[in-house]
């Protein structure tokens, strides 16, 4: 049976769930290094070895849910995200002198209502810190947003801004955009079945790893709520997953 043509909204979709799920790991794994080798150049650079791997795990502590007994280049976005700003290891000292994470002490004050993006992610200021974190921040908001949908279809003006967004956490970090400005020149014929199968995939494989990490944090009902519209009835599975969380509420 011939398939029939994507609709653009629905090829709009294909190309950002491939944005997402192929260049924002390879862009946070460059990050999470870069952040490394800064932090801690007095010890061995980051080279994915099991001795660096190991020594991050000790500075992160054994509740960790970073897969450090796996190369970094098999870390999803969750997992990056879990290294970089949620990660112990680059906290810094507030007003006070605690030491926080770089989301406790640079994401969270922005208090962005759900759905929203950071207005902007480079810091007038010039710190580095700051604009990492908001960088950062900004994927992950752009990825959760792949994860709440509902509809394998995106307009064009969101689609733009989803781009642009993109691109400018990715000029914040110092990372190429080129494989932003591929994205756009892709066409139907990138995206034969098999492909798109692999996108649907690995998209409901990235919801899952963040289900769990939710999990870990004790997500809001507000999270839970958005989130269990992501999957269809009947994938008793993943509903399951969904049903531990419900009642669960940050501290």
């Amino acid at each position: 049976m011939t398939r029939q043509p994507f609709k653009d909204e629905e090829l709009n979709y294909f190309k950002f769930a491939s944005l997402v799920l192929n260049e924002f790991p390879k862009a946070l794994r460059q990050t999470f290094k870069s952040m490394w080798d800064i932090t801690f150049g007095h010890r061995p650079l980051w080279d994915d070895s099991i001795l660096v791997r190991n020594l991050f795990r000790t500075q992160e502590g054994s509740t960790t849910k970073v897969p450090t007994d796996l190369s970094y280049e098999k870390w999803d976005c969750t997992a990056l995200f879990q290294a970089t700003i949620y990660a112990h290891s680059f906290a810094l000292p507030d007003s006070k002198g605690h030491h926080k994470t770089l989301s406790d002490l640079y994401v969270k004050p922005c208090k962005l209502a759900p759905g929203k993006f950071h207005a902007s992610v480079m810091r007038p200021s010039g710190n580095r810190a700051e604009t990492f974190a908001l960088a950062i921040d900004q994927l992950r908001l752009l990825r959760n947003s792949l994860c709440h949908s509902t509809s394998s279809e995106i307009i064009k003006p969101t689609f733009d801004q989803f781009v642009q967004l993109s691109k400018d956490a990715f000029k914040a970090l110092g990372v190429k955009t080129d494989p932003i400005d591929a994205i756009g020149d892709l066409t139907e014929s990138n995206f034969p079945t098999k492909e798109v199968g692999k996108l649907r995939q690995a998209r409901e494989d990235e919801t899952l790893a963040y289900l769990k990490f939710l999990e870990g944090r004790c997500a809001s009902k507000e999270d839970i709520n958005d989130l269990k519209q992501v999957f269809a009835q009947g994938k008793q599975g993943k509903n399951s997953v969904i049903a531990q969380l419900v009642d669960l509420q940050c501290g």
